[in-house]
C-alpha cells in the first residue's frame, strides 16, 4: 500500500516550540471592547477568545516570525505580524466592522472550500492533513465530503455519479495531467503530492468557473503555499519509509526542496495481505518550490516534483482462469511556473507555464505494455476591477498532449495520437446589491484530433435570505475528451457532455455551518462500443447517455479553541448510465445510492495530544452476476469503515518531536467491492466469482518526526 502518512506531520511539528505568552485586548473602531473573538496564531491550534472586556491571553508553543490573526463574524479578519523571542503583551487589536463580509451574498453553488480567506471556507488545509481515513491524502480527505462516491478499490475522486477521469486537478490554476500515482488491478492508488504544499485547495462538485474545462463532473483547484514563514529541516521515520525536508528563507524568497523514500516490506509483515507481493510497493519522490516576491503584489512560483513507484504481485485473474505475474513501474515528473501581479488598481495579470511527463511499464506475465502521457500548457489570464461591484476574468490556454502506447503481445504494436487543445474564457461577477450576486461565463474549446470547437455556457447566481444564510444556483455545459483507451483507436468521436444545475442553501452563523445543496446532471454523447480494447474504429461511438440526480447534506460544528471540531456529510444519489457495452441504462458499478461520513476531531492544549477519527459509510454497489438474467442485479454488502489517529508533541533529546500512529479500518470490518467473474462457465453451467476486497483487512501506521 502506497502510503505517505509522514506529510501529516510537517504541520504539527511546528506547535512543539518553547511556550511564550500572548495577551492583550480587543475592541472595535469606536473603542468598544469585543468579546468572543478568535484570536490565534496563524497555522496551529494556540489561541483563545476575548473576554467580555475584550481582554485575551494565552500561551503558544510557536516561535520566531509568525502570524497572529483576530477573526470575529461581522470584522474584517485582523492579522498582525510578530517575531515570538520572548513574551508579547500589552497588544491592541481594532477590528473594523466589515459590512461585505456579514451581509454581502457570495456565489458557492457547487463548491467546497480548504482556505482560509473566503466566507464559504469549509475545510482549512490542517483538515485536510489531519482527517482520519484520508491517510493524508488530499483525494481522501476530500472523499469524505458530501457528493464524493465511496470506491475502495481505486483510490480516486468518483463525484455526484461521474467516473474518476470526470474529476480534473489544477495546480496554481494549471492542469496536472497524472495526480494520481499507478495503480495495480482491484487496488486503489492515492494523489501524488503533500498537502503541506498548499494553503488552499476548492473542491468544485459542479458547476464551476468558465476558467476550467475538460471535466465532466468536477475540479480539484490546489494553490500552493507563498514564502517559506522561516529557515528549517525535518526528518520523518515511518514504519514504511523515511522522509527529509530543507526550507530556506530569504527576505522576499524562499527555497525547498524535500525527498522520501518509502518501503512496505515492514508493513506487510506486520499485517495480513490479501495480496502476494512478488515486490513490495516502492516509491522515491522528491518536490522543490522556489517563490519570489516581485512587488507588494506580485508573486514568481516554480514548482517541481518527481516520483518514481515500482512494485508487483501475483494477480488471481479469475477472468482468464489463470494467476498472472503483474509488475508496475511508473516516473513522473511534473512541473510549473507561474506569474502573479497586480498591474495597478483596475488590473491583475496571471499567467503560467506547466509541464507533465508521465511513462508507465507494466509487464503482464510475458506481455509489456508502455504508456507514455505528455503534456505541455501555457495560459494568460486578465481580471479587471475598474467598474464598481463587478469583476470580469477573460484570458486563454492552449494544452499540448501527446499519448504513445507500445505494446509487445504476440507482436508488437504501436497506438498514438497527439491532440491540441485551444481555448478561451471570459466571466463577469456583479454584486446588484449586498444581497443579490450574478455570474455569467462563456467558454469556447477548440480540438485539433477531433477537429471540433465548442462554445458552452456557465451561469450562477446567490441571494442572501437571512443574516446568516443564503441560497445559490449554477447552472452549466461542460464538454470533455474522450478517454484516451478510446482515442488510440479512434479520432472520429466527438467530446462527450454534461449539463450541471445546481441549488444551494447554506446557513452559517459563529462556529456552525449548514449546507444542503440539491443536484441535477445530464449526460450525452457518452462513448459506447460492442467489444471492449477493440481495434476497430467503428466500433466506438456517442451514443451513450445517462443522469445524475441527488441531495447533499453537511453539517458542521467548529466549537472554542481547546473543543471538539466535527462534521457529518450525506449523500443520497440516483445515477445511471448506457454506455461503454451497456445493454440498458443502468447504476453503474461504482456508485452507492448511500454515501455518510462523520469526522471528528480535538486537540488537548495542556498535554499537546490531538486525537482524530472518523466513521465512513457507503450502501451496497450494483454488480453484473452472469449467472442471473437482469443485467447488474447483483448488490454488495454495506461498506463501513472506522478509523482513529492519535499524535502527541514533546522534545526528544531537545528535538521538537512529534510521535503519531494511525488505524485504519480498527474494527476489521469484512468490505466487498465488487466481484470478478470467470467468463466461462463450469462444467456445471455457473460463473465462478472472486470478491474485490482490499490488500490488508486493517493497518496501523507508525511515525517520528524531528525538526531540526
Amino acid at each position: 500500500m502506497k502510503t505517505l502518512l509522514f506529510i501529516l506531520f510537517q504541520f504539527l511539528i511546528l506547535f512543539a516550540h518553547a511556550q511564550v505568552k500572548i495577551s492583550g485586548v480587543v475592541v472595535s473602531e469606536t473603542g468598544s471592547p469585543l468579546s468572543g473573538v478568535n484570536i490565534f496564531i496563524q497555522g496551529t491550534y494556540d489561541g483563545t477568545t476575548s473576554d467580555s472586556l475584550g481582554v485575551f491571553s494565552f500561551k503558544t508553543d510557536a516561535s520566531g516570525e509568525q502570524t497572529l490573526i483576530a477573526s470575529c463574524v461581522g470584522f474584517e479578519t485582523y492579522g498582525q505580524e510578530l517575531n515570538l523571542t520572548g513574551d508579547v503583551s500589552d497588544l491592541k487589536i481594532v477590528l473594523i466592522e466589515e459590512i461585505s463580509e456579514l451581509d454581502e451574498v457570495i456565489i458557492n453553488a457547487g463548491t467546497f472550500e480548504a482556505s482560509d480567506k473566503k466566507k464559504s471556507v469549509v475545510l482549512k488545509p490542517l483538515d485536510v492533513a489531519l482527517t482520519a481515513g484520508a491517510n493524508g491524502d488530499i483525494f481522501g480527505a476530500f472523499g469524505k465530503l458530501p457528493g464524493s462516491q465511496t470506491v475502495g478499490e481505486e483510490g480516486r475522486l468518483f463525484v455526484r455519479g461521474g467516473e474518476s477521469y470526470e474529476t480534473k486537478t489544477f495546480m496554481d490554476g494549471m492542469l496536472v495531467n497524472t495526480p494520481y500515482y499507478s495503480k495495480m488491478p482491484d487496488l486503489p492508488t492515492r494523489g501524488r503530492f503533500s498537502p503541506i504544499l498548499f494553503n488552499g485547495s476548492v473542491f468544485s462538485t459542479g458547476g464551476y468557473s468558465a476558467e476550467y474545462g475538460q471535466a465532466l463532473s468536477s475540479i480539484v483547484a490546489l494553490n500552493t503555499v507563498a514564502l517559506e514563514p522561516e529557515t528549517k529541516s525535518s526528518i520523518s521515520v515511518l514504519s514504511v519509509g523515511l522522509q527529509g525536508s530543507h526550507g530556506k528563507r530569504w527576505e522576499n524568497t524562499s527555497l525547498s526542496i524535500s525527498g522520501e523514500y518509502l518501503n512496505t516490506a515492514l508493513s506487510n509483515k506486520l499485517f495480513k495481505q490479501n495480496i502476494e507481493w512478488q515486490k513490495v510497493p516502492v516509491i522515491v519522490g522528491s518536490t522543490m518550490m522556489f517563490r519570489h516576491k516581485t512587488s507588494e503584489t506580485g508573486m514568481i512560483k516554480s514548482f517541481a516534483s518527481f516520483n518514481y513507484d515500482t512494485s508487483s504481485l501475483l494477480y488471481d485473474n479469475i477472468e482468464q482462469s489463470a494467476l498472472q505475474e503483474v509488475s508496475l513501474g511508473n516516473k513522473n515528473l511534473y512541473s510549473n511556473t507561474t506569474y502573479n501581479e497586480m498591474l495597478n488598481d483596475d488590473w491583475m495579470i496571471q499567467t503560467g507555464f506547466a509541464f507533465n511527463i508521465d511513462r508507465e511499464n507494466m509487464d503482464i506475465d510475458s506481455d509489456d505494455i508502455v504508456t507514455s502521457r505528455n503534456s505541455s500548457q501555457l495560459k494568460l489570464t486578465f481580471s479587471n476591477y475598474s467598474v464598481k461591484d463587478v469583476t470580469t476574468t477573460f484570458g486563454a490556454e492552449a494544452l499540448i498532449y501527446k499519448y504513445d502506447q507500445d505494446i509487445d503481445m504476440n507482436g508488437d504494436f504501436n497506438l498514438s495520437f497527439n491532440n491540441n487543445l485551444f481555448a478561451g474564457f471570459a466571466e463577469s461577477e456583479w454584486k446588484v446589491t449586498k444581497k443579490l450576486a450574478l455570474k455569467a461565463g462563456l467558454r469556447t474549446e477548440y480540438n485539433s484530433l477531433i477537429n471540433e470547437m465548442n462554445v458552452v455556457p456557465r451561469l450562477s447566481a446567490a441571494v442572501k435570505t437571512s443574516k446568516n444564510s443564503q441560497l445559490s444556483a449554477a447552472y452549466g455545459k461542460f464538454f470533455q475528451n474522450p478517454n484516451d483507451d478510446y482515442l488510440k483507436f479512434t479520432d472520429e468521436l466527438a467530446p462527450e457532455t454534461s449539463t450541471h444545475s445546481i441549488l444551494t442553501w447554506q446557513y452559517k452563523k459563529d462556529s456552525r455551518t449548514l449546507r444542503i445543496e440539491a443536484y441535477n446532471k445530464n449526460y450525452s454523447d457518452l462513448v459506447k462500443f460492442s467489444e471492449e480494447f477493440s481495434a476497430e474504429p467503428g466500433n466506438y461511438n456517442n451514443t451513450g447517455s445517462g443522469y445524475s440526480r441527488g441531495i447533499d447534506v453537511f453539517w458542521r460544528d467548529q466549537k472554542q479553541f481547546g473543543k471538539a471540531d466535527y462534521w457529518i456529510s450525506y449523500s443520497l444519489i440516483d445515477s445511471k448510465r448506457n454506455y461503454r457495452d451497456y445493454p440498458m441504462k443502468v447504476t453503474p458499478h461504482y456508485v452507492s445510492k448511500h454515501n455518510l461520513s462523520v469526522v471528528y476531531k480535538q486537540y488537548f492544549t495542556k498535554i499537546n495530544s490531538f486525537i482524530s477519527g472518523s466513521y465512513t459509510f457507503a450502501s451496497g454497489r450494483p454488480f453484473n452476476d452472469p449467472n442471473t438474467p437482469e443485467f447488474m442485479a447483483g448488490k454488495t454488502k454495506t461498506y463501513n469503515d472506522v478509523s482513529f489517529g492519535f499524535t502527541h508533541l514533546f522534545y526528544l533529546f531537545n528535538t521538537q518531536t512529534v510521535a503519531h500512529v494511525i488505524v485504519n479500518n480498527a474494527l476489521g470490518f469484512n468490505n466487498v467491492f465488487g466481484y470478478n467473474y470467470a467468463q466461462t462457465p463450469d462444467n456445471n453451467g455457473v460463473y465462478q466469482s472472486q470478491p474485490i476486497v482490499p490488500g490488508q483487512k486493517r493497518l496501523i501506521v507508525f511515525l517520528l518526526s524531528f525538526q531540526l
